[in-house]
């Protein structure tokens, strides 16, 4: 039995970002899981050892490997279904090849006027703000 990739060589950025994803919020849940079954003192003795390395394999451990796999599973599935992997082909050659994205100099500019719009926003807060206060001061004294 062989292991083939579906459509191998598409959509690769997408579907590597998406497994790249998952092992990562795999791999915080495995390193969260171990740190709070240390914490709590569960899992400390060794259940057994590795000969010839003297490493000894805790049940945390066995925990913890046991939460990674599922999310490495179902990156290895999500890379290779086929509705799926439709879809971030599809995304990735419409970002491609479709959409028109903005010179360094228009970046620029939308930059500027955001950053001038959030500085309008916050003055008119700051106003508002300051203008209720004296009211409030003045209602209740």
């Amino acid at each position: 039995m062989s292991f083939r990739l579906y459509k191998e060589g598409q959509g690769k950025w997408a579907r590597g970002a998406l497994a790249i994803i998952l092992f990562g919020v795999g791999l915080f849940a495995t390193i969260s899981i171990a740190d709070w079954l240390e914490g709590n003192g569960y899992g400390d003795a060794d259940l057994f050892t590795i000969p010839f390395l003297e490493f000894g394999v805790q049940v945390r451990s066995l925990l913890s490997v046991g939460v990674l796999l599922p999310f490495v599973l179902a990156g290895i599935w999500y890379y290779n279904k086929p509705t799926l992997s439709d879809f971030l082909i599809d995304t990735e050659a419409e970002l491609e090849k479709k959409v028109t994205w903005p010179t360094r100099e228009e970046t620029a500019r939308n930059s500027l006027v955001v950053f001038a719009t959030a500085v309008i926003i916050l003055s008119w807060i700051t106003v508002a703000d300051g203008l209720l206060r004296k009211l409030q001061s003045v209602i209740y004294g």
